[in-house]
């Protein structure tokens, strides 16, 4: 059994530009080339030692270490921020200028794709499904999520704009919670 080369290795670096070592491994696997974890980890530090390739190999001990490294969780923090500041601007009744152009942003958001994404995260955490299939998985299920609180607010008095968005931040919060927590542990377990 030829081991793994080299060419073949940096080839698939620069094809799929992989995260995590467990995204490379899982390129190569689709890619038919076989390896050994020894072998792989071997021409891994040979090709950064020389500076031809950068992959990040953090080892992540615990959700908190996994949640201060931010440039691999600012979508958990965007998600709160984009989901606070919506809830904000309408409580706080924004209808003109640019506080409205911002709430009516937000909302697009909030409404249309936030809920869908985190929800996406929780079920499918690693990177078994492409971009396309994300996109269009989080803005069915953002909707699908946003029709039903509506509805279910809207079988007793509290179907208002700010009962909505109150609900919707609490589920983008516990939502958000659970992605970051799946996406550490299907890390961690990568490792």
């Amino acid at each position: 059994m030829p081991g793994l080369t080299r060419e073949e290795l940096v080839d698939v670096v620069r094809k799929h530009h992989p995260f995590t070592l467990a995204s490379l491994k899982k390129y190569l696997n689709e890619e038919g080339i076989k390896f050994s974890d020894e072998e792989l980890l071997s021409l891994i530090r040979q090709l950064q030692s020389d500076g031809t390739i950068k992959l990040s190999m953090n080892n992540v001990t615990s959700f908190k270490e996994y949640l201060i490294d931010i440039w691999n969780t600012w979508w958990f923090y965007l998600v709160i921020i984009v989901a606070v500041s919506e809830l904000s601007l309408v409580i706080s009744n924004a209808q003109i200028g640019a506080a409205l152009f911002l709430r009516n942003l937000l909302g697009l958001g909030v409404l249309g794709l936030i809920p869908g994404f985190l929800t996406v995260l929780i079920v499918f955490p690693g990177e078994q499904i492409n971009t396309l299939e994300k996109v269009a998985l989080s803005i069915f299920l953002s909707v699908l999520i946003s029709i039903t609180v509506g509805v279910l607010l809207g079988l007793g008095p509290f179907f208002q704009p700010s009962s909505n968005i109150i609900v919707l931040t609490v589920y983008i919060i516990l939502a958000d919670l659970a992605a970051g927590y799946r996406s550490y542990d299907f890390l961690r377990k990568a490792q």
